[in-house]
């Protein structure tokens, strides 16, 4: 009897609702965007390809930031991006928005390395939100980070890398520690000097670069650069590498200082 008005009922004027109820019953499939286009948005403005985490080895990626205050680019306490925007220019890349942690970033290929430019797009005392952001979403350790930033106790055209320690006041070094939860970050600290009256620091770090200061900064950036290069290196190397280096350097040098012990032995007699 069931089959009886089951045909019935298709063949007669409940066809099309039959029809009907049959597709809603099938289930529907959504297309899923790839996890490259859920966390990389892409903003309206044309940009450039930024490598996803996982297709290169995570222990070769470096994140370099070139901390400054955004608003003031041309400032002394953004020396760090003006230096940022030259490894871009040296490499090809260019530094293209990225809202995930609102900042320009870039990146290129350093022999075996996997290397990331970062330019956070905030004032200087919360430069550290972007790089936290970023290391969370690139899948960078803290001890692969490097930053650049200005110093007051080094002259304009003096550099130093230097591995962790204090921030010596700086406070987009301060908020980079405190959101990282990490003090051993290496940095390349790039001397702006210090002002005559020491009460004008403020002025003096938000001030533009004269005419002849940016001359000077134009002619020592190679050298810098150079400074970064060695420093992603450093970054990258294995600590076991590390001991093996030392101790290789240490066996050359004795080896060094018993030849030329050997040496005077031998010729003290003819001397004698």
């Amino acid at each position: 009897r069931i089959q009886i008005l089951f045909e019935r009922m298709s063949s007669g004027p409940w066809q099309n609702t039959l029809k009907r109820l049959f597709s809603l019953s099938k289930p529907t499939t959504i297309p899923q965007k790839s996890a490259y286009n859920r966390s990389f948005s892409a903003p309206s403005q044309t940009t450039a390809e930024v490598s996803h985490p996982g297709t290169t080895d995570l222990k070769k990626r470096v994140l370099i930031v070139g901390l400054g205050n955004y608003p003031a680019p041309r400032s002394r306490h953004s020396i760090g991006q003006y230096l940022l925007h030259h490894l871009a220019r040296q490499n090809n890349t260019e530094l293209v928005n990225k809202r995930f942690c609102k900042s320009h970033i870039g990146s290129f290929n350093y022999h075996d390395c996997e290397v990331f430019l970062l330019k956070p797009k905030r004032f200087m005392n919360e430069n550290g939100k972007c790089v936290h952001k970023a290391i969370q979403h690139l899948h960078i350790p803290p001890s692969h980070v490097l930053l650049l930033h200005d110093e007051l106790d080094l002259p304009l055209g003096k550099f130093k890398l230097k591995n962790g320690g204090s921030a010596n006041g700086h406070n987009g070094v301060i908020d980079v520690q405190d959101r990282l939860r990490y003090n051993d970050i290496k940095r390349i600290r790039i001397g702006i000097g210090r002002p005559e009256d020491k009460n004008d620091v403020t002025d003096w770090v938000l001030a533009d670069f004269t005419k002849s200061e940016r001359h000077l900064i134009t002619v020592m950036q190679d050298a810098l650069s150079d400074l970064v290069y060695r420093s992603i290196n450093i970054i990258v190397t294995p600590p076991d590498d590390k001991v093996e280096l030392k101790k290789k350097a240490r066996k050359v040098k004795k080896e060094d200082n018993s030849e030329g012990n050997s040496n005077k032995n031998v010729s003290n007699p003819e001397v004698s």
